[in-house]
């Protein structure tokens, strides 16, 4: 329920010339005599297109004056970006709309179930999410934010005291507690979806003849972002990696579990098949030189060293169930919970007699969307 996330279309093209062109629109007029005639052209009024009323809740108006208020709180310095006009805001207006009315509705549940917005209720939830992640993947979160010079757990702590995520926390707990509680997921259905889609969802195709499947396992160090120090010892200890599996091949998957820094080390650093010009130019030239069951590394990308694989081609594959199972039964979850959504905010716009002057179609969920692929 962020209102930055409604906005970012709008606003995305008109921020870049307004940041760029604030400074220059604050100086003073050149001090060289000028017609005192010539004056600037009258900027655009930006909200002419919009009605003086947007919508009716509970029998009561929702004025522009309402909406125009809304919107400036959402943007920096709440000033107009230059390059928006009145033609773009008319466009994006009935979702900003039907936003602002929704976030009125919302907040004031939230308020009537008690469930008052904090810092410390922010800073658990971000610390649930983040927990959440893969290790690997959140400790190359924190290696690139460490050599970009910021600090992450600072990054966090500063999000928690953001007004806004409060409140966002806030509501998703409330919606969590009231609205998604009912949201369940069969074993039936998760086993209907996947015999259903089997074909189309499920089976892995058989690997092209200009494709490579192959493995790696990274030891990061970013071009241009690691210190020499750090680039030394990613080599050195990719170099011993490569020595030991020299010995011991059939330990590889082991390995990248253990020591790969690329996500890719969940399914022990297999990256599946790909064809040319999907990796970076370094990898893809190693890659492709090894036949079958060949090890080379450590090879030098952007990115770090790579100890790479080179795996045997795969015909048709199907996934079995027990595999793909649980990340099925997220997805289905993740739409009956979308679906559960969109009925409540639809129930709550029923119950206060919500009316648009700008009316928004509600967007329906697909009916046969896909699923993630396991891997």
């Amino acid at each position: 329920m962020r209102q930055n996330r409604w906005m970012v279309s709008l606003f995305a093209a008109g921020a870049v010339a307004f940041s760029a062109g604030a400074a220059e629109a604050a100086k003073p007029a050149p001090a060289k005599a000028a017609p005192a005639a010539e004056a600037k052209k009258a900027p655009e009024d930006v909200w002419k297109l919009i009605p003086d009323t947007v919508a009716e809740v509970d029998g009561k108006s929702v004025s522009k004056d309402e909406f125009v208020k809304f919107l400036l709180k959402s943007i920096p310095d709440g000033k107009i970006p230059e390059g928006l006009t009145a033609e773009m805001i008319r466009k994006e207006a009935p979702g900003l709309v039907k936003q602002m009315v929704l976030d009125r509705l919302i907040s004031a549940q939230v308020e009537k179930a008690g469930i008052k917005s904090s810092y410390e209720m922010a800073k658990a939830k971000l610390n649930e999410r983040f927990k959440s992640f893969d290790p690997q993947q959140l400790e190359m979160i924190k290696m690139q934010m460490a050599q970009s010079g910021k600090d992450f757990d600072k990054l966090l702590d500063e999000q928690a005291k953001n007004p806004q995520i409060q409140k966002d926390v806030a509501i998703g707990e409330f919606l969590e507690k009231n609205v998604m509680k009912t949201v369940k997921v069969t074993d039936e259905e998760v086993r209907k979806y996947y015999e259903d889609n089997k074909a189309t969802q499920f089976t892995e195709p058989a690997d092209q003849p200009d494709m490579v499947r192959a493995s790696h396992i990274l030891i990061m160090a970013e071009e241009g972002k690691a210190k020499p120090e750090e680039m030394k010892a990613a080599l050195d200890k990719a170099t011993k990696i490569m020595a030991d599996l020299k010995k011991n091949p059939e330990k590889f998957e082991e390995v990248a579990k253990a020591e790969s820094q690329c996500p890719s080390s969940r399914q022990g650093g297999s990256l599946g098949a790909f064809g040319k010009g999907q990796m970076v130019p370094e990898f893809e030239k190693a890659a492709f030189e090894l036949k079958e069951g060949e090890l080379t590394g450590p090879v030098k990308t952007k990115f770090g060293y790579h100890i790479i694989r080179r795996d045997a081609a795969k015909g048709p594959t199907v996934m079995p169930f027990e595999t793909v199972k649980p990340q099925l039964t997220k997805f289905l979850e993740s739409r009956k919970q979308q679906q559960a959504f969109l009925d409540y905010i639809k129930k709550l716009e029923t119950e206060h007699k919500v009316k648009y002057t700008m009316p928004l179609e509600v967007p329906q969920l697909p009916g046969a969307a896909t699923a993630p692929a396991a891997k």
